[in-house]
């Protein structure tokens, strides 16, 4: 009895509030995210010794963000939060939002605005009819998943090409397309099925699109049309000259 009034009474102790929240390692993950899931804010002159770091880190390892999490305790009232977020591979630019996805597909979170993290991946710009409003939490398409994979690997360099940089895009019409721009090429690899047209035909389209490239010089080509069967590469439309 005696040694339950004591955690009591030191519990109850002011000095023993929680006066100082230290969060290591959110860099995507947002502050409404963190508040929601420590649940502080639900909890009045919350106690360290009142303070469950178990359903805490449960709650943490809950968001989308978040690969791994600890928490610690200090005295006298120090709350230590370190996260281990997911790493984005990628951005999906969809119904004028651009989010965050982790090499499983996971859709993360908001890419931030003007972050230089985001702004060096990969970016996807999903303008098909059917697309659904993404969220935090849902996944990617597993076939659109090991498509984006590979052709966010490819670099202007890796297809004979001098541009800055490659504009992917997914329209109705042509599927996956990859060009250098409004005034550039552009490169249609189409639509892909998990068996009748897989992802794995996207390598040999690359190499045929370099070896196009690499042959007639990207100022000659206007559309690339990739359907490599046999010996055979795909068609291609030259650039008219005015």
């Amino acid at each position: 009895m005696l040694a339950a009034a004591s955690i009591w009474a030191v519990s109850a102790m002011p000095a023993f509030d929680l006066r100082q929240l230290d969060v290591q390692g959110a860099t995507i993950t947002s502050s409404a995210s963190l508040d929601t899931a420590l649940g502080l804010d639900t909890i009045p002159h919350p106690n360290v010794f009142s303070i469950d770091t178990t359903r805490m880190r449960q709650a943490l390892l809950a968001l989308p963000t978040v690969s791994d999490a600890s928490l610690a305790v200090e005295l006298p009232g120090r709350l230590v939060v370190h996260l281990q977020e997911r790493r984005p591979i990628l951005v999906w630019a969809s119904s004028g939002q651009r989010w965050l996805v982790d090499v499983n597909g996971l859709v993360m979170a908001e890419a931030p605005p003007g972050d230089p993290a985001a702004a060096a991946l990969p970016v996807f710009s999903d303008d098909r009819s059917n697309r659904q409003p993404l969220a935090p939490g849902d996944t990617i398409d597993p076939t659109d998943l090991a498509v984006a994979r590979q052709l966010g690997a490819v670099t202007p360099r890796m297809v004979h090409s001098s541009a800055a940089a490659l504009t992917i895009e997914i329209t109705d019409a042509d599927g996956f397309t990859l060009s250098t721009g409004p005034k550039g090429w552009l490169a249609i690899f189409g639509m892909y099925t998990a068996t009748l047209r897989p992802p794995s035909l996207v390598p040999a389209q690359v190499q045929c699109l370099s070896s196009l490239l690499a042959r007639e010089g990207e100022a000659k080509i206007a559309t690339v049309y990739l359907f490599p069967e046999g010996n055979e590469c795909g068609t291609f439309v030259a650039r008219t000259s005015k």
